[in-house]
């Protein structure tokens, strides 16, 4: 009788080896793009739902008030009160801007009566980040903001009403026709009746453009953070078409454009409460129309 003797195990060859791997690698490959871009969209949701929470809170003041917060006085003014009291300025006065403003109607009132200036610049909210940017994050104890309010140019390209000629005093018979305006300026401040262009029309808040290299350290326009007044940490012009985030503006107007870390664009929230993405590629007409309150032009974003 035979015996039958069994094989002995037979393992991978080098070459199978190297064929399995190729193949793991090409999957991989494959996939990561997609898992990418899944995580891009999760971080975009919550840059908008950003937005979204800082519109809801804008409205809010609207409603208690009749009037929108307005954008500060000068650069590094900080909260500005009332004689020697602890009572913050009323909008029209107020030397910090909008996102000081709005704390108290989105669940921040804690923070809004904070009385200690560094306490305040060092308080992190987080809703003033986006996630597909950057973390948190603070320059000299400072923490730093990731959106910016709107104001336009009388002209695409043009360099006219950004600061109206004045950067550390108020130019007080500056017509500012944005919705959030400079504090102590003839149009502060700005109510619904303002907005004869259209709520859906006209843009509030967006996104800034930063310096790639800068965005953990920060930079000439991205140091006092969420606490600043007029300047360009919480005010963008819509003169200069959005760009996506670089080493350096190519139109050359460094820390006064809108922009964005995401691929396609930049999430904007339209004075109606509703956020759109705007693409790179947007008209500079177009978006500088969006910027204007008051200039009688209407259209239907696609």
């Amino acid at each position: 009788m035979h015996r039958i003797r069994p094989c002995p195990p037979r393992g991978f060859t080098l070459v199978e080896l190297l064929v399995v791997i190729a193949i793991i690698g090409i999957l991989v490959g494959l996939l990561l793009p997609a898992v990418q871009a899944a995580r891009e969209s999760a971080r975009r949701t919550q840059c908008q739902n950003n937005l979204k929470q800082m519109g809801l809170a804008i409205h809010n003041h609207h409603d208690t008030f009749e009037y929108f917060p307005t954008g500060g006085t000068v650069p590094w003014a900080g909260v500005t009160y009332i004689g020697t009291t602890n009572v913050p300025q009323p909008a029209k006065d107020q030397g910090s801007s909008w996102p000081y403003q709005i704390l108290r109607f989105f669940e921040k009132t804690t923070i809004y009566k904070l009385t200690d200036r560094t306490t305040l610049e060092g308080t992190k909210i987080g809703e003033y980040f986006c996630p597909s940017r950057r973390r948190p994050t603070a320059q000299a104890g400072r923490m730093l903001m990731d959106y910016a309010s709107a104001t336009p140019a009388n002209a695409p390209g043009s360099w006219d009403q950004y600061w109206y000629g004045e950067t550390w005093t108020v130019p007080a018979n500056a017509n500012y026709r944005g919705i959030i305006v400079r504090s102590q300026t003839a149009a502060a401040p700005t109510r619904m009746s303002s907005i004869t262009d259209g709520t859906s029309n006209t843009l509030l808040i967006s996104e800034k453009w930063l310096n790639s290299g800068n965005i953990f350290t920060g930079d000439w326009h991205d140091d006092q953070g969420w606490l600043d007044g007029w300047d360009p940490d919480v005010v963008r012009y819509t003169g200069f078409k959005p760009i996506q985030d670089s080493p350096g503006s190519p139109y050359g107007w460094d820390g006064y454009q809108f922009g964005s870390s995401h691929p396609a664009g930049i999430n904007a929230l339209l004075a109606d409460g509703s956020v759109r993405i705007l693409t790179f590629n947007i008209n500079e007409t177009i978006f500088n129309n969006l910027g204007l309150r008051d200039d009688g032009i209407a259209f239907q974003l696609d």
